[in-house]
């Protein structure tokens, strides 16, 4: 330990390993989520990220460094963006994942992720970093703690502690998939993949000092299946850098922002097209769908017969504008697990909100009274159209929604709950 940060602790010698590089245009949540974390650890402590880098990003590299006043160790990591002249090593470690997953039991989505190219690279920097804890992001990337355990007796005497932030367990959006299809095929792959996801959720608690659930659902769910050393730490959100923007005013437009290329946000969007939009229009027919999000204007395209009140305009840079001229935020997440980081993002920028119980969890409940919360179907546009028609309560439920992300979700009290964690370990 080097120094005392300005906080008054002990400023650590910090490894981070995330999937995912946190430059400003990641444009989706976790990204996102992964960048807020860094910079809140940057100012406390000597942060080395250890990041996969895709097609595309390696200019990026030094701009992030230079922001998040950090060190970047890349792994460049192939994908199908990549040039053809890489496609046949693409193609045969994609092979190779799926017989290792086979064979262990894992996931595929996290043999992916697993090779001995990357062990090798992280050993290399954790021998030359020598650090004191290092975090890991992502489920997905938990084969790695394993390495780690494993050369422990390399690593000597220098053994840090080691911690991961699952961001969901992934075997909770399977479970819930697999409550509700009918097709006998479908459910046996979603049962194999539930269980490959239970097995590697328990397993990485035995290689982690302590792992981090983002919500006390997951954390409950994860020690009822024998995970150990579990506590709840949400994602949050930076409030010094996300101010309230959201006026009443008198704009018609009704907003979804994420991630295209996510299958929920799709899954969302289509349903928010087909389902929920043709009854909101019907009483409002001055109201406009807006759709933003990195992939949104190529998922638009593939829709059939859209309304011309349903617009779409892809990754957008400055989203304090696109909030400030929304009357609403409306999410019906049907899918995923976790903490939404867009539902954190638009009670941050303070517009009112639609979504469903899959939206809130791990953030607020209906006794909040934070959120309009509605069960993803017709009761859905109900919603919609009492939060339209009621622009007074809506302020009202939009401005204790700010609260509660001040109370609960600030990035800079997350950071210091990590750090005591890291300390401690």
């Amino acid at each position: 330990m080097s120094s005392i940060d300005s906080s008054g602790g002990n400023t650590l010698r910090l490894l981070i390993v995330t999937p995912y590089l946190p430059h400003s245009r990641v444009g989706h949540g976790g990204g996102t989520s992964v960048r807020a974390l860094v910079t809140q650890m940057a100012k406390r402590h000597e942060v080395t990220l250890f990041s996969l880098v895709r097609p595309g990003e390696s200019g990026l590299i030094s701009e992030v460094e230079s922001e998040l006043n950090i060190n970047i160790i890349p792994y460049y990591f192939a994908d199908i963006r990549s040039k053809w002249t890489k496609w046949p090593r693409l193609i045969s470690d994609r092979a190779f994942s799926l017989l290792k997953s086979f064979f262990s039991g894992y996931p595929y989505y996290a043999e992916k992720y697993s090779s001995k190219h990357i062990d090798n690279k992280l050993l290399d920097a954790v021998k030359a970093i020598k650090p004191d804890a290092i975090h890991v992001e992502y489920l997905q990337m938990s084969l790695l703690l394993r390495t780690l355990i494993k050369a422990e007796s390399c690593l000597k005497p220098n053994i840090p502690g080691l911690f991961i932030g699952t961001h969901e367990l992934g075997s909770l959006p399977r479970q819930r998939k697999l409550q509700k299809t009918r097709n006998p095929f479908k459910s046996l792959a979603l049962r194999h993949q539930e269980a490959a996801w239970r097995m590697l959720q328990v397993d990485v608690t035995d290689w982690a000092d302590c792992t981090f659930c983002v919500t006390d659902q997951d954390r409950d769910l994860l020690t009822e299946d024998g995970g150990k050393n579990c506590r709840t730490i949400p994602l949050g959100i930076d409030t010094d850098l996300i101010q309230t923007v959201w006026e009443s005013s008198d704009s018609k437009n009704l907003l979804f922002i994420g991630s295209f290329e996510h299958p929920p946000n799709r899954t969302c969007a289509k349903f928010l097209i087909d389902k929920i939009w043709p009854n909101v229009a019907q009483y409002n027919n001055e109201s406009k769908l807006i759709l933003a999000g990195r992939g949104s204007q190529q998922f638009l395209k593939s829709c059939n017969s859209v309304p011309a009140s349903v617009n779409a305009l892809g990754f957008v840079e400055n989203l304090a504008k696109l909030y400030n001229k929304s009357q609403l935020f409306i999410a019906p997440l049907l899918d995923g697990g976790g903490i939404k980081i867009k539902i954190l993002e638009a009670m941050a920028y303070g517009i009112p909100i639609v979504t469903t119980p899959i939206g809130a969890e791990g953030i607020v409940d209906q006794s909040d009274d934070a959120l309009f919360i509605s069960s993803p179907d017709g009761s859905f546009a109900d919603s919609v159209l009492q939060a339209l028609n009621d622009p007074e309560e809506a302020a009202r439920r939009a401005i204790k929604a700010r609260k509660v992300i001040e109370q609960r979700f600030g990035w800079s009290a997350i950071a210091d709950e990590l750090t005591k964690l890291y300390e401690t370990m």
